[in-house]
């Protein structure tokens, strides 16, 4: 008799891999891809670029060598292929030729390698670089002996972004423009200056310049958010701007024959989401005008047709990544779907595609099943996966589908949408616990993507359901700023509607209800428990629980006051009050888990530190687990911290599970 299949395994996680950045050769006869895989000894993830016809033959590493390989950029024939090695402390451009196997280190990189792209002739490349300045001197002190050991000196600080999260203490200095000669290996700085430039950048369809997307206001960084895009002549090194309006313009991509240019942008009206558009202007950035206006969604990664007359861009619609074809008019045809991320821990929207000069495309797809595969197919066509990545280990796993559910909310009636995972061997007749997981953002979605986080909590015996309240993004402009400034808010009966929803259905044991939420999820579970005890449990991370602290204290000071609230916290101290969760932990009598990295400085430690006092002083049963050294992204750096997030979590929940006292009682 054959045995079940076996539920994803916390050790399973260790063996899983991803494809990213796929790049399709100009003709379309290759594909490369970042392939990203963990291992459990080292507990990293490591990249290699790979190789892979389109009917999926000839599947090979790049460079089988040790060492990591990522950033592939295939040259304009179709010849070679450049990418970025990076081993021990050194990291180098290097350059495949495909038909001899030749491999050439082009230049040894110093602070960064963004924006690798070809010239049209192929014969340099172009990246940006990091360029160091020196640091403001600390106060003289008396002088100090060879055999004296004293204390580090001080570090003095005048810029208002000085860290970041992933990053931390960020470097003084800016990132600059550079061109390396295919054939001599000379790197050649294009900017200099001390406003720099980005890796956001591209050829002109001549090879005579370089576009590129900055903010190179002098006092930029203590304003909002406002980039331009720039051309810089190869020898003249000083940019010229090509956009000049309020809000951000970005992504530049000159058409084939460099008569048009392409951009990514909105205007700036202050509000908490606007949707990113398609702008096409003159080469000069004279008479823009939008192309995406008839599409409610933000747009991404474009790409020109080889012919000219469309433009590719990706979106998401509904929880789920596309990818369109917008035409010079403003025509949109969706010609691919489906599209997921590499990211493995909490089941967000993503992807990525690139498209040959015959219309095929390359793309990373997911399902709630499968992480990120690399998948290919004619425009219009359905994609297929052509790699199994992951077969050797999910295969024998019964991994729970993502139904699809949609409800009416009880504030407004308004349709939202959510996914629900189940246990194995799920039986309706049966009762069972349920976890409600919130998303972060709170500007971003879920979607039927792969969740190891979620499976594993499905794998333990949970319903789990995860939604899209309002505030979510991939259902328009309008849908998404219902939150304008009201976060926390009605988001909040948006996710007590799919609560009610799920028990209504019968499977659901009303005493064993559980809640948690990452980042903006953070804030509403603590929202939650500060305004109901339906709850056994609940599970707070990386959380806000200070709007007015979050706001001076997280790596982006110059833009959530701006954009998430009407004024700064010294103006309306009660209204940043009446926003956070900490007004409201009085109320709270849910055993309280509260999870943080010990590094993060988007939602910092000290968020959730005051959130566990104040449960502590109350009496609340509470915790706090701290995860060393991790930044806001805990489940993304480092495959060891994932588990133990979900451990932690899962451990707290059996600790409060009614059914489990119950059961110790007897």
């Amino acid at each position: 008799m054959a045995q079940s299949p076996l539920p994803l395994q916390p050790v399973d996680v260790f063996s899983l891999e991803a494809a990213s950045d796929p790049r399709i050769a100009p003709d379309g006869g290759l594909i490369a891809y970042v392939r990203r895989s963990n291992d459990i000894t080292t507990d990293q993830t490591r990249s290699a670029i790979w190789l892979i016809g389109p009917d999926g033959s000839d599947h090979r590493a790049l460079a089988p060598e040790a060492g990591s390989t990522h950033t592939p950029r295939w040259s304009p024939d179709g010849r070679q292929l450049a990418y970025i090695k990076a081993d021990d402390d050194v990291a180098s451009i290097r350059v495949r030729t495909l038909a001899t196997g030749a491999d050439q280190e082009i230049v040894q990189l110093r602070g960064g390698g963004a924006g690798l792209s070809w010239s049209p002739d192929g014969t340099r490349l172009a990246y940006a670089g990091f360029v160091g300045r020196a640091a403001i001197p600390a106060a003289a002190l008396p002088a100090q002996d060879e055999d004296m050991d004293w204390a580090a000196g001080a570090r003095v600080e005048d810029r208002l972004t000085f860290r970041f999260d992933g990053v931390g203490e960020l470097p003084l200095g800016r990132q600059q423009l550079f061109i390396v000669d295919i054939a001599t290996g000379e790197p050649v700085a294009v900017t200099s200056d001390s406003l720099g430039a980005s890796g956001d950048l591209a050829w002109s369809a001549d090879g005579q310049s370089l576009l590129f997307a900055a903010d190179r206001r002098e006092d930029g960084a203590s304003l909002a958010p406002d980039s331009e895009i720039f051309r810089v002549g190869l020898s003249d090194s000083q940019p010229q701007p090509l956009t000049g309006r309020v809000g951000p313009d970005m992504a530049p991509r000159p058409s084939p024959d460099g008569s048009l240019l392409a951009y990514l942008g909105y205007d700036d009206h202050r509000m908490g989401y606007d949707n990113m558009r398609l702008y096409l202007a003159d080469a000069d950035g004279s008479a823009p005008r939008v192309l995406s206006e008839a599409l409610d969604r933000s747009v991404s990664n474009p790409q020109w047709s080889a012919d000219g007359q469309a433009i590719y861009v990706q979106y998401e619609d509904h929880g789920e990544t596309l990818i369109a074809r917008i035409g010079l008019d403003g025509s949109i045809e969706p010609v691919a779907r489906g599209l997921g991320g590499a990211a493995m821990g909490r089941p967000y929207t993503g992807g990525e595609f690139s498209v040959a000069h015959n219309g095929r495309i390359a793309a990373t797809t997911s399902t709630a099943q499968r992480p990120a595969e690399l998948a290919t197919g004619a425009a219009g066509e359905a994609l297929h996966a052509i790699t199994d990545l992951n077969g050797d280990v999910l295969d024998d796993r019964a991994l729970s589908d993502a139904e699809t559910v949609h409800w009416a909310s009880p504030f407004d009636g308004r349709e939202i949408e959510g996914w629900v995972l189940y246990p194995p061997g799920f039986d309706p007749a049966r009762q069972y616990p349920m976890i409600l997981e919130i998303h972060g953002g709170p500007f971003t979605a879920y979607g039927p993507s792969f969740s190891a986080e979620l499976q594993l909590m499905a794998a333990a015996g949970y319903v789990v359901i995860y939604t899209n309240p309002r505030g979510s993004t991939s259902y328009g402009y309008e849908f998404a700023n219902l939150i304008h400034h009201d976060y926390p808010g009605h988001d909040y009966d948006d996710l007590m509607g799919a609560v009610d929803m799920m028990l209504e259905r019968g499977f659901i044991d009303p005493e064993r209800l559980f809640v948690t939420g990452g980042s903006g999820g953070g804030v509403l579970t603590a929202w939650i428990i500060g305004s109901t005890d339906r709850f056994a449990a609940a599970a707070v991370v990386k959380p806000v629980i200070n709007w007015a602290s979050f706001v001076l204290y997280s790596d982006l000071p110059q833009y959530f006051y701006r954009y998430w609230f009407a004024s700064a916290p010294w103006e309306d101290p009660d209204e940043y009050w009446r926003r956070s969760p900490l007004s409201l932990v009085g109320n709270v009598e849910t055993p309280t888990l509260v999870m943080v990295g010990g590094a993060d400085v988007r939602t910092p430690r000290g968020e959730s530190e005051q959130y566990y006092s104040a449960l502590r002083l109350r009496g609340v049963p509470s915790r706090l687990v701290v995860i060393p050294d991790s930044f806001h992204g805990i489940a993304n750096s480092r495959p060891s911290r994932l588990l133990t997030k979900v451990a932690e979590i899962l451990r707290w929940f059996e600790a409060y599970d009614p059914a489990q006292e119950a059961v110790a009682a007897e």
